[in-house]
């Protein structure tokens, strides 16, 4: 880890401020001139308000970690430390308002309890302050069982008395070295994939720039984006080539890191069929799921290259008709589709197997009682095709970036990939009910008034405006396991859900680790659907909703597949209610949906969703 720098904030820049919460209106009681008061004394309860100045922290720097500390100002030996409870302010609050609008600027909702403050870490939400640009402050408070203690205030004669917050962190710096760059030779191109850098430099946006080189250091194309992976064309298979990498940020630009020399090799009759193919494969799916073509095979016949993927798309057809039938009964339905490819190589997939990488821009309108919704998702995708005496037929489709995933050699693999060990064993089984689904699997749309129809605190508009207007954008960190993360986000940047200090594998934690490295280890809570589940269980006080038609924009939905054994593994975000059409935000199969457009591709087969669980956050 790089070193770190402290800052010590004090004096003017952490102004404290003892209010009397139980007082309607300020100023109705006064503690001690210079100090600061927790706890019940002179007939009140007090509680302290502190807001750090951290203007003096330079931009992009990595919060590792912040101890506040307060001096005792009516003992100096044998003090018994008392335990505040500590949390983040969600509206501003001044000295010109009463403790009890203190206590409604602060919720009930802890960052920590039951700890001394010597032994918070607050470095968290601090960071927090800084990526959101919000900091309305601390409150810290004891229950009124526990005796008063006074502290010196920010006023003290001697500033070593004052309180402190003590921050650690690394100043901003321009990225480390990228690792892993590997090249993939194809016909007349190549493709580049590296990780990430351990350290990326600052809490802003990382990007890359990468360039074919020749052996003599020759650039002959460069690329530059956010993405782990970049495509060259129009290269010369007589050639050899490498890939050199730097990562950048606001600082400046990292080291260079560069792959091994790779040459390129023609493939027999071209790369153009092989991109053909893959778009009539992909065009042919697109007229079954809008319903252009009854069935698979009718597809696939009207095609020049039906024999090259007939069997494959053959396979996908009770699902695809059984999800646009459903659809139907539902009002909906895919009025259209459209894919294209880009960034594509061809490659010689040995043992006479020919590659296609290529990222596949999917376009989907669904029509929703009428009303037509647009979205687009990005794909990197692989397929492979078997060639055999002349016979050419597409054999798979997957996911390419977890197909050619390839951890770093210097880290540990498990800061690498998402883990979502809990610390509770089994399932909650709290009798909460989940959404009522028909015998035809579709949520029941009448408009029944069962079910929880509690206020949320978490801003639901927040929550859903943000996961609408990022769903399809932003990068999915843990590639197709992506989902609890954005759905955290939302809660995070649109809602307003605070964090929750804890150890990361403990299900009452809940937060994001922005710190030096980029393979970030944040708490299970934050990127796992069941954590993230139990988390709002059991520490959110979440209402539920039962029916389909009462949820509303905010409501996060988990959901259960048969073979899961009670465990949920995905989560979205509701964006939209129209009378029961359920419109979602996701990382997943379409960054747009809807519920029944969901429900309606997974109803049948061997591993169906069996339940869906609607959560509205009641607590910040």
């Amino acid at each position: 880890m790089p070193a770190t720098q402290s800052l010590v904030i004090t004096g003017t820049s952490l102004p404290g401020v003892t209010v009397a919460t139980d007082c309607d209106v300020p100023g109705c009681a006064t503690p001690p001139n210079g100090q600061l008061r927790l706890g019940s004394a002179d007939g009140h309860l007090w509680a302290v308000h502190l807001k750090a100045d951290l203007t003096a922290l330079p931009m992009g720097a990595r919060v590792t970690s912040a101890k506040l500390s307060l001096t005792r100002a009516d003992c100096t030996t044998a003090c018994e430390a008392q335990k505040p409870e500590a949390f983040e302010l969600s509206t501003p609050w001044t000295a010109a308002q009463s403790g009890k609008d203190l206590l409604t600027a602060a919720g009930s909702d802890s960052y920590v309890s039951d700890l001394a403050l010597s032994e918070v870490d607050f470095g968290m939400l601090v960071q927090s302050w800084i990526d959101r640009g919000k900091n309305e402050g601390l409150a810290l408070t004891v229950p009124g069982t526990v005796a008063g203690a006074s502290y010196h205030s920010g006023a003290a004669a001697d500033p070593a008395l004052r309180p402190k917050l003590t921050v650690e962190y690394l100043p901003p710096t321009a990225p480390g070295a990228v690792s892993e760059v590997v090249t993939t030779p194809g016909d007349t191109g190549l493709l580049a994939t590296w990780n990430a850098p351990l350290d990326g430099g600052t809490t802003g946006e990382v990007t890359y720039v990468a360039k074919a080189e020749q052996s003599d250091g020759t650039v002959v194309g460069t690329w530059e984006g956010t993405a782990l992976r970049a495509v060259f064309s129009g290269l010369n298979n007589a050639t050899s080539y490498r890939v050199s990498v730097t990562a950048k940020n606001a600082v400046g630009s990292g080291p260079v890191s560069r792959s091994a020399l790779a040459q390129g090799a023609s493939v027999a009759g071209g790369t153009t069929p092989y991109k053909d193919y893959v778009q009539a494969y992909l065009s042919a799916r697109n007229k079954v799921t809008t319903g252009v073509r009854a069935t698979t095979a009718e597809a696939a016949a009207e095609s020049p290259h039906g024999a090259v993927f007939g069997a494959v798309l053959d396979v996908q057809e009770a699902s695809l008709i059984g999800g646009l039938v459903a659809l139907g009964t539902q009002n909906q339905a895919y009025v259209g589709a459209s894919s294209a490819l880009t960034d594509t190589m061809i490659a010689n997939g040995g043992a006479d197997r020919v590659l296609v990488r290529t990222t596949v821009i999917q376009t989907m309108t669904l029509r929703v009682n009428g009303v037509d919704e647009v979205s687009e998702d990005r794909r990197a995708k692989r397929f492979v095709f078997t060639v055999s005496g002349g016979t050419v037929k597409l054999e798979s489709e997957s996911d390419d970036s977890e197909a050619g995933q390839k951890l770093s050699a210097t880290a540990a693999a498990g800061t690498q990939v998402a883990a979502t060990p809990a610390d509770t064993t089994g399932v909650p089984t709290d009798g909460t009910e989940t959404i009522l689904l028909g015998e035809d699997g579709f949520p029941v749309s009448d408009p029944s008034s069962s079910g929880a129809l509690t206020a949320s605190y978490v801003n639901g508009s927040g929550t859903a405006s943000w996961a609408w207007n990022n769903a399809g954008r932003i990068p999915r960190e843990y590639g197709t396991n992506d989902c609890t993360n954005f759905v955290s986000k939302a809660l995070y940047n649109g809602g307003g859900m605070k964090m929750r200090h804890w150890a990361y594998w403990q299900d009452r934690a809940w937060w994001r680790n922005t710190s030096w490295t980029s393979w970030k280890k944040n708490s299970h809570t934050w990127s796992a659907a069941q954590n993230l589940f139990t988390h709002m269980l059991n520490y959110r006080q979440p209402g539920y909703v039962n029916r389909a038609y009462n949820l509303r924009p905010g409501d996060i939905l988990f959901f259960e597949w048969k073979k899961d054994n009670g465990v949920h593994n995905h989560a979205a975000v509701v964006t939209g209610n129209n009378q029961g059409v359920v419109s979602v935000a996701q990382h997943g199969y379409n960054a747009h949906d809807t519920l029944q457009a969901i429900m309606a591709r997974n109803r049948t087969g061997a591993n169906p969703i069996v339940g869906v669980s609607a959560f509205r956050p009641r607590s910040r």
